[in-house]
């Protein structure tokens, strides 16, 4: 009896998820590992597809665990500072944040489309975590979250980047007028990878039709603080100088060069409004 679950219902957006996924049950193993996911391990073994066509993947592989490493930490240290906070996870895709934290006794919502949140239950039920099926677009879970009166805390890992620079604007914006004292927490990928999905080390491995593109980076991350007037910007971590050394040479060499990293580099970023 074959029990696998088929991701076949999943869109091509929605889809990018195997990616993350799979990076981080292969990362299990490695000595010195930068994260130790074995919920992603379980659930990978569980789910039917062609994961081996990502194997050559190894700059998304690392970059992957590098950014949710960082991501962990900036979780970890804003649940430190407010221990009755609310965490949103925001297109959570499999992700298993909050058993990695060690299911942190803070409030927790994980959050993606239907299509994915029906695979998550059958992978990751929830436990004191709770699942919204709804679009990060949807204003109803900002004004839900309002009405609870306590630190929020939004991260959004490997999910901005797939729109348009309005649509980002546009949800900069509600969360300010939902959740003017919230802090955010997101990736944002170098310019030069923009419109360029087709030569990505892991999407170009997607079917042509399915594969999603790149449609918003930004070089100087400063630049959003002239969105809104309430926003500031807390910290801004460049991929490289964390996870640099698990890179080939040649990528090592090019992030030396100040233009190298603005241009070529992720960014894992922390703005904070109120």
């Amino acid at each position: 009896m074959n029990d696998k679950i088929y991701p076949t219902k999943l869109s091509g957006l929605s889809a990018t998820l195997l990616i993350p996924l799979w990076a981080k049950a292969i990362e299990y193993d490695r000595p010195e590992a930068l994260l130790e996911d074995l919920e992603a391990v379980r659930m990978m073994k569980l789910i039917n597809y062609d994961f081996d066509k990502f194997s050559s993947a190894k700059l998304s592989q690392i970059g992957c665990c590098g950014r949710a490493r960082l991501i962990d930490n900036e979780t970890r240290r804003f649940i430190e500072r407010y221990p009755d906070a609310v965490v949103l996870q925001l297109g959570a895709g499999l992700d298993a944040r909050f058993e990695r934290l060690g299911r942190p006794n803070v409030t927790w919502f994980d959050l993606d489309l239907p299509e994915v949140i029906a695979i998550r239950r059958q992978l990751l039920p929830e436990s004191k975590n709770r699942y919204l099926a709804t679009s990060l677009f949807n204003e109803s879970w900002m004004r839900f979250v309002a009405e609870l009166h306590k630190p929020v805390l939004l991260l959004l890992e490997g999910v901005l980047m797939y729109f348009p620079e309005a649509e980002v604007k546009a949800f900069f914006a509600a969360v300010a007028r939902h959740l003017p004292r919230a802090t955010v927490v997101f990736d944002i990928l170098p310019p030069a990878a923009v419109g360029k999905s087709k030569y990505h080390d892991a999407l170009k491995k997607m079917n042509n039709e399915a594969r999603p593109e790149f449609k918003w980076a930004l070089e100087d991350v400063k630049t959003m603080l002239s969105w809104q007037p309430n926003l500031r910007l807390g910290e801004v971590f460049y991929l490289s100088q964390h996870v640099g050394k698990r890179y080939p040479w040649w990528v090592r060499l090019l992030y030396l060069s100040t233009c190298g990293r603005r241009k070529y580099d992720m960014r894992i970023a922390r703005l904070e409004l109120g």
